[in-house]
């Protein structure tokens, strides 16, 4: 399964020393370019994660939900996730700009905030790269103090607090969508022959990118489905045993 364009990835290697920007049409692919502008040997098995929280990128079916201009991980064999240290340093190749991602640790909220600003004012696009906690604090932020900060006008600094708000509520929706996907593929499949849901026909289709209103669509189709498979399957399990004691 490929996605109809490219999505746009930022790939750290395993130990946050290195990133580079990705275009990829599916998990292979991005395996693939991750490891070459990585200058991974090929004979290493590699594994993704999501940046934020060490998700492992599985299949297909789960990469098609994951964001456009998402920050991952590219783990060789013997590498896990951790959380981002505060000493970790970031470099470039020239394919991607410099710029960290992970919550500051151990500083003020104000802190916090005013370190967010200084990358935004050297490069607003720094802000896809954000986690949701970042972008809380930015949602969340005293507007004077940001237009102090970011040397902007007030209305420019609310529509900037509204997108961080939007970008976590997507992030939010998707990652549902991701979980109840999960639910679905793991609830038994209606049929005579036990076929289970891993192995029957997927009924909800990705749609291409993500927004608000598709993410809440995928959520209430995967929801209706887990039903009706779940509901199927104890009319099954009723009637076999019911047939059972017939016997």
């Amino acid at each position: 399964m490929y996605a109809a364009q490219g999505k746009a990835f930022r790939v750290w290697d395993g130990e946050r020393k290195v990133k580079v920007g990705v275009v990829a049409r599916s998990l292979h692919e991005l395996k693939s370019k991750g490891r070459q502008h990585l200058n991974l040997p090929e004979e290493e098995d590699l594994s993704i994660v999501l940046e934020e929280d060490g998700t492992v990128v599985a299949d297909n079916e789960f990469f098609q939900f994951i964001p456009d201009q998402t920050v991952v991980q590219l783990l060789t064999e013997g590498q896990e996730w951790r959380p981002e240290a505060p000493d970790d340093v970031t470099q470039t190749d020239g394919t991607d700009e410099a710029d960290t991602a992970g919550p500051i640790v151990d500083l003020s909220t104000d802190n916090e905030v005013r370190q967010l600003c200084r990358k935004l004012r050297q490069d607003i696009a720094a802000i896809v790269s954000f986690t949701p906690f970042q972008l809380e604090l930015l949602s969340d932020a005293d507007v004077e103090e940001l237009t102090s900060q970011l040397e902007l006008d007030k209305g420019s600094v609310e529509q900037l607090q509204e997108a961080c708000q939007q970008r976590v509520l997507d992030r939010r929706r998707t990652q549902e969508a991701v979980e109840l996907l999960q639910l679905l593929r793991e609830a038994p499949e209606a049929g005579g022959n036990g076929q289970d849901a891993t192995d029957a026909p997927m009924t909800v289709v990705a749609s291409e990118g993500t927004t608000s209103n598709n993410s809440t669509q995928l959520v209430e189709q995967v929801r209706a489905e887990t039903r009706r498979r779940q509901h199927q399957h104890k009319r099954q399990k009723t009637a076999r045993e019911a047939a059972a004691q017939n016997l």
